[in-house]
């Protein structure tokens, strides 16, 4: 076996073609990576020319990472600890800081209440990595973004219409779509001068739950690096076309992931999410796409987990991965980065804050000049 850097083509035809091929392991991604600044490597083995493994590692002030990869057979422990002992090789002969690898192996399919319905626990991975050095990180159940612990999807092998999809919803899912469905309409943006409808809604609610927003770069970059393999879509009003929801879609050959979205708070009654979510499903049916990805959630099985309560509305099961493995290669260097970081963390937040409060004080503007005007 031999340890490769691979093409963007050669990687994408092995990536696209494995059963734990995904989007974050994809050339695609890669190339967004690249305009992010970020210094993206795309690692193979190969056996007798073969390609049998492969992954994209990035790296970015010293420290790599590799989320839900590398994309081999994980019951080939020869296979597996051949790759560990390599990346470990390539990253030292690079002079990284740190290592972090987020495998694609899972450790469970369980149901929305935490019941485990397929147990698929191999202690083989996390051996490996330990042996190599490796710490690992634990049995978190907090949503990752590095790459996601925890993950909703809902299987479409099966369904034959949308009847039986739709019957495989919670009672008060199918009350809500009953109610808002006529008042509601997706439209797909057209070009790029049209995200900004998008990530308004996105912004909103990352502002409600005190996530920090991403610069509408990052969409555009986004559109580019997927083509035609994404679509950017929001539901909207139909008597105003007022945007009430938004959300960015990922086509891969083995699912279609809903990457990111977001509400406009000023209709979030109307439940746009459930509209978008319902129309997804549609898609896949017509489309044949077997997989929907609803993405990541708290691995916390209670009535006060939102997330988790609003995707299992629509029958899905939970997927379990094994998590996230640290190699700490320069101690001093990585501790000096993560006090950079913490400092940069506390700079943002005060940057959003007098943002915030820059908009706040617009709209109060607005609004007086719109009561002045009204009562003229």
């Amino acid at each position: 076996m031999n340890f490769v850097e691979l093409s963007d083509d050669e990687f994408r035809k092995f990536e696209r073609k494995q059963p734990c091929g995904n989007f974050f392991q994809s050339a695609e991604r890669a190339e967004l990576r690249r305009k992010m600044g970020w210094h993206v490597y795309l690692l193979g083995v190969k056996e007798d020319a073969k390609v049998v493994a492969g992954c994209l590692l990035m790296e970015r002030g010293g420290e790599a990472l590799v989320q839900l990869g590398p994309i081999l057979d994980y019951s080939n422990t020869k296979l597996v600890e051949f790759w560990i002992k390599s990346v470990v090789d390539f990253a030292k002969s690079h002079n990284f800081i740190s290592l972090e690898v987020f495998p694609a192996a899972l450790l469970s399919v369980r149901d929305p209440k935490g019941e485990i319905l397929k147990d698929l626990e191999d202690k083989k991975v996390e051996k490996a990595f330990e042996k190599a050095g490796f710490s690992y990180l634990g049995r978190t159940v907090e949503l990752e973004n590095k790459a996601n612990r925890w993950m909703a999807v809902k299987n479409l092998r099966g369904f034959k219409n949308m009847d039986e999809i739709r019957a495989s919803y919670k009672k008060n899912v199918r009350n809500k779509l009953r109610k808002i469905s006529p008042e509601l309409e997706v439209y797909e943006l057209k070009d790029k001068s049209e995200i900004p409808l998008l990530a308004e809604a996105v912004d909103q609610s990352n502002h409600k739950n005190g996530v920090v927003s991403r610069y509408l770069s990052y969409y555009e970059w986004m559109w580019d690096a997927w083509g035609d393999q994404t679509r950017f879509i929001v539901a909207r009003r139909k008597e105003d076309k007022a945007v009430v929801a938004g959300r960015i879609l990922i086509y891969h050959p083995n699912e279609v992931v809903s990457f990111i979205s977001g509400t406009t708070q000023r209709y979030k009654k109307l439940n746009g999410m459930t509209f978008l979510q319902d129309w997804l499903l549609e898609d896949c049916l017509e489309r044949g796409v077997k997989r929907a990805n609803f993405y990541g959630i708290d691995g916390i099985f209670t009535e006060d987990n939102k997330l988790l309560e609003f995707k299992s509305g629509f029958g899905v099961d939970i997927e379990e991965y094994v998590g996230g493995f640290r190699l700490i290669l320069k101690p001093g260097k990585y501790r000096l980065n993560n006090a950079k970081k913490a400092g940069m963390n506390l700079l943002r937040s005060a940057r959003n804050a007098v943002r915030d409060g820059a908009k706040k004080l617009r709209n109060r503007k607005t609004k007086v000049v719109r009561k002045v005007e009204a009562n003229e």
